[in-house]
């Protein structure tokens, strides 16, 4: 698993904050990970470092940003062709035919040209944008998330348990389990900060901020042994999975334990 890991994490990325494993101990799984076997918010959550002023405007430098545009056009174009796209794939959904379709009939489904035609024109400028599996799963994952919780992490609460993960096309794949229990990991132990790097432009200086911030709580969850270089926009699409299982499925310690985690 380490070896898996440690490869997802260095092929490609670019340089930014280094990163080191913490030590293991008895609490945590034994496969080297950080990773607490209950998936628990801590019961004394971490302070937010940011203020109201500051989520208000990353939430509406978001909401102007293109891609932004974009994704909120995919996804409300139908919500519900867009669920039942994310209930059925996962992080490894990286070709159309896993779930019957090609790329030419995945477009049209999904109104990538029109979407892409409506913002052009509402910024009078042109768009390119490369149309695949991964970037369609990730588009719709992120607005998802956004109508869910489009104020903040209000789902947040002490003491509450992140169901463990189902895996409609890689339940063999243990490269997609290794990345997704470092996401689920980060969501876990720092749920603010990471809410927070989610909803931030690419680029800017909040996302700086912001990922600079979570660099505790990555260290927590990096397997024994293994260093990472941050790669801002690899990071942000495992922070955003691993918000999105965690506000769909988390749940109080009892409800969890009789596997009510919802």
């Amino acid at each position: 698993m380490k070896r898996v890991l440690a490869a997802l994490i260095c092929v490609g990325l670019v340089a930014s904050v280094p990163v080191s494993a913490q030590t293991n101990d008895n609490d945590f799984t034994p496969t080297g990970s950080r990773i607490k076997r209950s998936r628990q918010f801590p019961l004394d959550l971490p302070e937010r470092r940011f203020t109201e002023e500051q989520q208000t405007k990353v939430n509406r430098d978001r909401s102007k940003a293109m891609l932004g545009q974009f994704s909120k056009c995919l996804f409300h174009r139908s919500n519900e062709k867009s669920f039942a796209l994310l209930d059925k794939t996962d992080f490894g959904f990286v070709d159309f035919k896993q779930i019957a379709l090609d790329n030419d009939k995945a477009m049209k489904i999904y109104g990538f040209s029109d979407c892409l035609r409506r913002v052009a024109d509402t910024n009078n400028s042109g768009v390119q944008l490369w149309f695949s599996a991964s970037a369609l799963r990730q588009w719709l994952l992120e607005q998802a998330y956004f109508d869910e919780a489009p104020d903040g992490p209000a789902w947040v609460k002490p003491g509450n348990v992140i169901a463990e993960r189902q895996y409609p096309l890689s339940g063999n794949n243990s490269g997609v389990h290794a990345a997704m229990d470092l996401a689920d990991c980060m969501v876990q132990t720092d749920p603010y900060d990471a809410d927070y790097f989610f909803r931030t432009a690419s680029g800017t200086d909040e996302e700086k901020a912001a990922l600079k911030n979570m660099v505790p709580a990555i260290g927590e969850c990096v397997p024994q042994g293994v260093q990472m270089q941050i790669d801002p926009r690899s990071m942000r699409v495992w922070v955003g999975e691993g918000l999105w299982h965690a506000a769909k499925h988390s749940a109080p310690a009892d409800e969890a334990a009789s596997g009510g985690a919802e």
